[in-house]
């Protein structure tokens, strides 16, 4: 089911003009009244609608072709082309990608999206202002499109760079909660699971991108201009794209490495524990066979002022000794100090 069309473009005095939430039969009747026509359209379920729409605008592109890609894919009939480009998305602590498919012919540009594509519909809402500045010549219909689908894809890509910031905060609020004095009962495995995933799917939806848009650029389609000012556009978009690819390659690294210091913190105190136990266990052995020793004598309770002043010393100067080995074999003070300058030289390092 259509669920919005609209239709924005150029008419042949050059002027834009704009019809939002219109039927598709009266978008078909605005195709032919203009040098470009943008129909932008929201449907229910993009593998069943898609089909209806194209037939209707008269494309003959099967969109099972572009859908069967691996999150994108570039199909070019000399007097159609066809992208599918990822729209990376993220609610209740899960990332996934859903299509954006485009569809260009002469002096006609379709995107077909759900309900997740609504910076596209932003997009169309300026589309006054971008179609303004676009050739008005009618030779130059290849630039007019390119420019726009130049435009498109930009902003694609804008809005999933934006859902990087969301996973690098998920993975900051993690660290502090985990860090942090209040802990409250969580499943630590399954939460680093769904961050790495929400990365690994982030990357693969750019790197998906950065192909297609390459073989946009570099694919000599019919349906874009051969003009290189017009095409250094794409290469723009692929730096943009290749310093988003570091950055989250970047920010996976800074992820294992925050788990690395925390699950090294958390084992260090396990240490320290451990230690200090033993320390314990260490020290009352001397006091406790002096005791035992004593208890074997006949007639021990007479001296027994004695010898609990006895087992009292010893017990001090067997802790002394046996904190101040510990102490030399570590090399400084057994505090949690030590632990947080490693964690924040471990930081630094990164």
């Amino acid at each position: 089911m259509i669920k919005a069309l609209s239709v924005a473009g150029l008419q042949t005095d050059g002027t834009p003009f704009k019809k939002p939430s219109i039927h598709l039969e009266e978008a078909i009747r605005e195709i032919s009244h203009g040098h470009l026509t943008w129909i932008e359209c929201v449907v229910d379920n993009i593998v069943s609608d898609t089909p209806t729409v194209l037939q209707n605008l008269g494309i003959t592109m099967d969109p099972s072709v572009l859908l069967s890609g691996y999150v994108s894919s570039y199909e070019d009939k000399e007097d159609t082309l066809g992208l599918m480009l990822p729209f990376v998305i993220t609610s209740a602590n899960k990332t996934q990608t859903s299509p954006l498919l485009i569809f260009l012919k002469k002096d006609l540009v379709v995107t077909i999206h759900d309900d997740y594509g609504g910076k596209i519909t932003r997009l169309y809402n300026y589309s006054g202002t971008l179609l303004r500045k676009l050739p008005k010549e009618p030779e130059q219909w290849a630039d007019r499109q390119t420019i726009l689908l130049a435009r498109i894809i930009d902003e694609l890509s804008e809005t999933n760079f934006s859902i990087l910031r969301l996973i690098v905060e998920r993975a900051e609020q993690f660290e502090i909660d985990l860090a942090g004095s209040r802990q409250v009962t969580r499943d630590i495995p399954l939460e680093l699971s769904d961050m790495k995933t929400s990365l690994l799917t982030f990357l693969n939806a750019v790197w998906a991108t950065y192909d297609t848009v390459h073989n946009l650029k570099y694919g000599d389609a019919e349906m874009v201009s051969d003009d290189e000012p017009i095409l250094a556009k794409f290469e723009v978009i692929l730096g943009r794209l290749d310093r988003q690819i570091q950055m989250s390659e970047n920010v996976m690294q800074m992820v294992a490495t925050g788990v690395n210091v925390i699950q090294t913190e958390v084992t260090n105190k396990v240490t320290i524990l451990i230690i200090w136990w033993t320390v314990a266990g260490t020290a009352e052995l001397v006091p406790n066979t002096i005791a035992t020793v004593f208890g074997l004598l006949p007639g021990h309770e007479q001296f027994f002022p004695w010898i609990i002043s006895t087992i009292v010393v010893s017990a001090g100067l067997a802790t002394v000794v046996a904190y101040l080995y510990v102490r030399r074999f570590f090399g400084g003070t057994l505090s949690m100090n030590k632990l947080r300058n490693l964690r924040k030289r471990l930081i630094r390092f990164h």
